[in-house]
């Protein structure tokens, strides 16, 4: 019996599209109507599209049967036990109806379904129907901040905090200008666990004198603990004082035993205090002493008697009080920024109001609060359909606000009998935990369900079609032993399988250098590698450079443009939209209309303009041009600097066009915050990049989900990130009586503390953080890794590699330099396929397919002119008659129009002058006759008079094929529509019905219509405008 939930723990390279796609045609296939009842999420755009895509071509492909379709139709078959002609004949009918039916086709990303239940709900949570989705949250929580210290009154509560948090800031040695800080820290309102707490955060703001009664306890709680142990150390100075001893009668003097005790009384009362010498004097009474002390006997009673207790009671009391004592000053350290954040919580939502704006970060926890209550809420009922098959893909990156939002969905769904629900996802591909993905959902899955065992079954998907064998074989070894070492459970399911079909190839490099030129070093070997699968005839495109930060992908594509110019390399950073030449000179434009004496930006413009820094710019930019709205002004800009002669800028201008427009629609025509936007957010825009043939640079995050023939990862040495602040949940008294607390994230600060649990949970995330991206980053490869790191990079992953490598279970690989510190270690397994069995997308960027959904893009190059539009304005005196409806002449022509509108009506429409009375009833239905003046009766004696007419009848009888206001397309995408067009054999006959005077442009008109019809392949055609008021016919020549 088939589970109502699949989960399949997809690895790298497995198929998972393939699957997806699979699962949904199969629904299809059963069922053609049931794409209606479907819906598949996954997490980006650029995925959506991709499955859309999929599942298109190939219900093309198995309706036609085409070859490259052989896959999945023989998959469906298989599974279904259905014969080809079946689901060919299944695809096909569920591919119309798909297409007719397209607003039902839902794949769509988690964040646009949740937006519209969102829409769908507006009256439910109180939000208007024209609410604008905002997606720059932390723009605008910066925008509330510094509002918020602008409007600060002398007798603002907000004001005393802030103070407070300056003297905080000041008194642990850091800066006192505070506003970077407050910003960075009141990010925090964006994150889910966040806004969980902020109801309850609010209430305790809102109550009087709360925060201030929270730190006193935690003050006399910090203060006591210190006490207790102080007053501990008073008492071992107080009894060796009674006694007429100092510290110099004991062994070792202030070093030995005694050391402890002094650090006690300077407040120090760490786990670091109990040294060997202490631990082992609690037990032995000779440790107190040295041999040559002449009281030794006296010490040695002393210490039995009184003073191994007391360092007994030290060593027992000194964890509970340490963690009273950090715990307290831990939760202190931020509680006056965490009062801030209400403040500027509060300052967002009005932003947002005033701007009829709803941040996306908003809506999953807005829709939580709105259905966390309810079984069986009504809030899915809004979407406009009823579901019965879900599909999440990229489970791992699904936060726990979402996962509860969808598992409802989910839950309802898999109570219907036959349904076919679906989860895919890897743990070891989760590298979205900044945007609150939480593998441990898909790790810890079956706990997410009641009876799981009878309601989901777990699959693995271990075969990896993408990878060369050896790839696989070195990312399968170095996996499972880096995983060993870090003691990471999560990657249990690492080993994959292959094709047997898949010839034995496939190379991995790896070194790891030394010195202090460690860059240049690498960029070098990273040109030599380069150069090297070149000569090899690997085509440019088939090469990628992976890199965890992008301040290197800099660094790297302007040194590949210095040394290979004959290479073309690709980044995001060349697409950017400050990239461009053309946009540059406008933005700078700006800047200096607006700041006329910055003489820098001033030479930049004479530069480009002139050619000199000296030179001269254009004689009609001036002052004046601030006169004009933004988007003419900078359409005036583009023309006056002559920006039209720059080759290969208008992608780059259309982009940045379009965000001129979109500031102008949201904000205002300000220069000045035009150009704030422009330095803030838009200049780091991209354009959309079509194929092109070079060198892929890109971070490790947006190579997900892709993959490249030949990798390349240099600056393989990044650190393990660790958060400044972590937030955390109170759980012991009397700190919990605040949800969240800010506590300074450090091994040291927290240990021994009540948020110790909270730090080895962050530190195990962080681990397995850092292990998936270099295993995403290592997946990407089909037929080579290459990667340069550093040696002896201490808490990197270079060190990592380091250590796994010399253990590799893993025969056939070369490996040198461990012996020898000073030398980089290098390492090979494997070997290049031949360059005949190398990848067939050398071949082309698109290869020509017969299926109209999976057709290469043509690109077509777009160039802008820039010209003045003049506009005639002319006013008709007629609106004294709209005015004056009672007027005689008034009537008779509304009259004459509307008559006019009818007959057009019913001669476009009727065959044959039998269908007259009932084309009239039907317009009577319709409201279309409705005038007291123009009864059925005028307008049918009208059109018997006009039809009485030979010439007019003989185009209104049964021996014509007619075509009724028929489109034509043309090959452009304009559309041409003739009133009527009649076929007889090889006759063809285009009629357009007139009711006003002879223009010349109808006689064109009917001219074009008559050469479309001649294109189509009609050859003896006439045409005729037939003016029927006037019954005049005039055939077009």
């Amino acid at each position: 019996m088939v589970k109502p939930l699949i989960v399949y723990k997809a690895s790298a390279g497995s198929g998972k599209t393939f699957r997806l796609t699979v699962e949904y045609i199969k629904l299809l296939v059963q069922n053609p109507y049931a794409f209606r009842q479907i819906l598949a999420v996954t997490f980006t755009n650029k995925a959506t599209a991709e499955m859309k895509s999929r599942i298109l071509s190939q219900l093309y492909g198995i309706w036609r049967q085409q070859e490259e379709s052989k896959g999945y139709m023989s998959k469906v078959c298989e599974e279904l036990e259905v014969s080809p002609q079946m689901a060919s004949e299944r695809a096909g009918m569920a591919l119309h109806l798909l297409l007719h039916n397209y607003s039902y086709f839902r794949v769509e990303t988690i964040d646009s379904f949740f937006q519209c239940v969102l829409r769908n709900l507006a009256r439910e949570l109180d939000l208007t129907a024209n609410l604008r989705v905002g997606l720059n949250d932390v723009q605008v929580e910066e925008q509330a901040v510094d509002q918020l210290i602008e409007s600060l009154q002398a007798t603002d509560l907000l004001l005393q905090w802030l103070l407070k948090y300056i003297m905080d800031t000041i008194h642990d040695d850091r800066s006192w200008n505070v506003i970077g800080p407050i910003k960075k820290f009141g990010k925090t309102i964006f994150r889910d666990f966040y806004k969980e707490k902020s109801h309850r955060l609010e209430v305790l703001n809102n109550e009087k004198d709360f925060f201030d009664k929270y730190s006193a306890t935690l003050r006399h709680e910090r203060d006591d603990a210190k006490e207790k142990m102080l007053q501990l150390a008073e008492t071992f100075f107080e009894i060796i004082k009674a006694e007429g001893l100092t510290v110099d009668d004991f062994a070792n003097k202030s070093r030995g035993v005694c050391s402890l005790f002094l650090k006690l009384k300077r407040g120090d009362f760490g786990e670091d205090i109990f040294n060997k010498t202490a631990l082992d004097a609690a037990g032995d009474p000779a440790k107190w002493y040295s041999k040559s002390s002449q009281r030794a006997p006296f010490i040695h009673a002393l210490a039995e008697d009184k003073l191994m207790p007391l360092l007994n009671k030290i060593i027992t009391e000194q964890p509970v009080q340490y963690k009273r004592y950090k715990s307290a000053d831990l939760t202190l350290r931020h509680l006056s920024q965490l009062r801030l954040l209400g403040s500027i919580e509060s300052k967002v939502h009005e932003l947002n109001d005033n701007a009829n704006r709803f941040l996306l970060s908003d809506t999953q926890q807005l829709l939580h609060e709105l259905i966390k209550d309810s079984d069986s809420p009504f809030v899915f009922e809004k979407i406009g359909t009823h579901l019965e098959h879900i599909m999440i893909d990229e489970f791992q990156d699904t936060s726990t606000v979402q996962w509860q939002n969808f598992k409802i969905l989910l839950e309802e769904a898999m109570s219907h009998e036959g349904t076919s629900n679906l989860i895919v996802g890897d743990v070891k591909q989760s590298i979205y935990r900044w945007r609150s993905g939480d593998w441990r959902l898909l790790a810890n899955i079956r706990e997410q369900f009641q009876n799981a065992s009878q309601r989901l079954e777990v699959l693995p998907m271990d075969t990896n079609y993408r990878s060369t064998p050896n790839v696989i074989r070195f990312n399968n070894a170095f996996f499972t032993e880096a995983a060993s070492q870090e003691e990471v459970a999560a990657y249990d399911d690492v080993e994959q399988k292959w094709p047997a079909s898949k010839a034995d190839e496939g190379r991995v490099d790896i070194q790891l250098l030394t010195g202090e030129d460690y860059q240049q070093q690498t960029l070098d070997l990273l040109v030599e590698h380069i150069s090297d699968l070149l000569s090899q005839g690997v085509a440019p495109r088939q090469i990628a450079i992976l890199l965890r930060s992008n301040a290197n992908i800099t660094v790297i594509a302007n040194h590949l443009m210095a040394t290979m110019p004959e290479v073309s390399v690709i980044s995001d950073e060349a697409f950017r939209l400050d990239a461009s030449p053309a946009v540059q000179v406008i933005i700078q434009a700006l800047r200096s209309l607006t700041h006329p004496d910055d003489m820098i930006t001033r030479a930049f413009l004479q530069k480009a303009y002139s050619g000199k820094i000296d030179g001269a710019l254009p004689e009609d930019f001036d002052a004046s041009l601030l006169l004009l709205p933004l988007y003419d002004l900078v359409e005036r800009l583009y023309g006056i600097f002559n920006l039209q002669g720059m080759k290969d800028q208008s992608a780059y201008l259309c982009t940045f066009y379009d965000h001129v427009l979109n500031y102008i629609g949201e904000k205002s025509t300000d220069v000045n915050g035009f150009l704030h936007e422009w330095d803030a957010t838009l200049c780091s825009k991209t354009i959309q990049c079509s194929d092109v043939d070079g060198i892929r640079i890109l971070s490790i995050h947006k190579s997900k989900g892709l993959e490249f023939d030949h990798v390349l990862i240099p600056f393989c040495d990044w650190r393990m990130e660790m958060p400044d602040v972590l937030w955390c949940e109170p759980k012991e008294d009397p700190y919990m009586a605040l949800p969240l607390a800010a506590i300074d994230y450090s091994q040291k600060g927290m240990m021994g503390t009540i948020y110790e649990d909270d730090y080895k949970t962050e530190h195990l995330q962080s681990v397995v953080d850092n292990l998936n991206l270099l295993y995403v980053a290592f997946t990407r490869a089909v037929e080579s890794l290459f990667v340069i790191g550093k040696r002896q990079g201490k808490n990197s992953r270079s060190e990592r590699i380091e250590q796994v490598l010399p253990v590799l279970d893993l025969e056939g690989t070369c490996i040198s330099g461990l012996d020898d510190e000073t030398q980089p270690i290098v390492f090979s397994y494997g070997h290049l396929p031949q360059p005949s069995s190398l990848s067939p997308q050398t071949s082309s960027l698109s290869p020509q397919t017969s299926n109209p959904f999976t057709q290469p893009s043509t690109i077509i190059p777009v160039e802008i002119e820039t010209f003045s539009l003049k506009t005639s304005f002319r006013q008709s005196n007629q609106s004294k008659d709209f005015v004056n409806a009672e007027d005689e002449e008034f009537t008779q022509q509304s009259n004459y129009i509307k008559m006019g509108n009818i007959l057009h009506n019913v001669f476009a429409h009727i065959r044959t002058a039998q269908d007259v009375d009932s084309a009239l009833q039907q317009m009577e239905m319709e409201g279309i006759i409705y005038d007291a003046q123009l009864t059925r009766e005028k307008i049918e004696a009208m059109i018997h008079k006009r039809l009485g007419d030979k010439r007019v009848a003989q185009w209104f009888t049964a021996e014509w094929s007619l075509y009724n206001e028929c489109t034509i397309l043309l090959p452009d995408g304009q559309e041409r529509r003739p009133d009527r067009v009649m076929t007889n054999g090889d006759k063809t006959v285009v009629i357009d019905f007139k009711f006003g005077h002879q223009r010349e442009e109808y006689h064109e008109q009917v001219r074009e219509y008559m050469d479309l019809l001649r294109q189509m392949g009609h050859q003896n055609v006439t045409g005729y405008l037939w003016f029927v008021y006037s019954n005049q016919i005039i055939e077009v020549k």
